[in-house]
């Protein structure tokens, strides 16, 4: 079975941008209130494996509705934040795999509670758009660790399926699929059959699950 388990430890460095920002914003919170902030974007990676990849928004979102108002108060936003600011964000915003909870390294730091997702976690996200600085950073990370593998890539978009459903928003259609592809060729140097080789692989385990047998995907899907 393939796992992610082995090739992350969470070692966070604090004296990064992203690091140095999340402190300080920690700890101007209101100390009476208990807060859930979890980070996205490259702030993770930053953080835990390559402090080169910079970017000027740190990426965050809580369950808490007030978390950009106060982002605002102490001028720690766009406006306000010279190089380096906190940009609110919500949950829906990090389309991602749903075991990216299970996986996040979870720290308590006084009344805050700090999620921060796995790298690979973070990596199937930048699908979404995959702009340079996000191809870069896939290649800093597997430079760096090893992973993700393609097959790794490979069974956990599976395990992400839905990603590629399409978009409710016609002005924003979805891109995962399109995304995969140019991620195998610019990345991992040969062609992905994302129906083939993703979605009809998902699709015959989910029916599989139900207890039913499933149909033939690869030629339903017109691979």
């Amino acid at each position: 079975m393939i796992s992610t388990e082995n090739w992350w430890r969470a070692i966070i460095d604090w004296e990064t941008p992203a690091g140095r920002l999340i402190k300080k914003f920690l700890a101007l919170l209101p100390p009476d209130r208990s807060f859930q902030i979890t980070l996205y974007g490259l702030a993770p990676l930053q953080m835990t494996i390559d402090r080169g990849l910079l970017s000027g928004d740190v990426d965050l979102f809580s369950d808490q509705e007030d978390i950009g108002s106060l982002i605002r108060e102490h001028k720690l936003d766009n406006e306000h934040g010279g190089p380096f600011y906190l940009e609110a964000g919500y949950e829906l915003s990090f389309r991602t795999s749903p075991r990216w909870r299970a996986r996040a390294e979870t720290l308590r730091i006084g009344n805050v509670t700090l999620n921060i997702p796995h790298p690979l976690d973070i990596l199937i996200g930048k699908l979404d758009r995959l702009a340079p600085k996000d191809l870069d950073a896939f290649q800093r990370v597997i430079a760096a660790t090893g992973h993700p593998t393609a097959e790794e890539m490979k069974h956990e978009l599976q395990e992400a399926v839905d990603l590629f459903r399409p978009s409710f928003d016609e002005a924003s259609p979805n891109s995962f699929m399109e995304n995969t592809e140019r991620l195998w060729r610019d990345i991992f140097t040969c062609a992905i059959d994302v129906r083939a080789e993703i979605i009809a692989p998902a699709l015959v385990r989910r029916q599989q699950g139900y207890g039913r047998q499933p149909p033939d995907y690869k030629k339903l899907l017109g691979s």
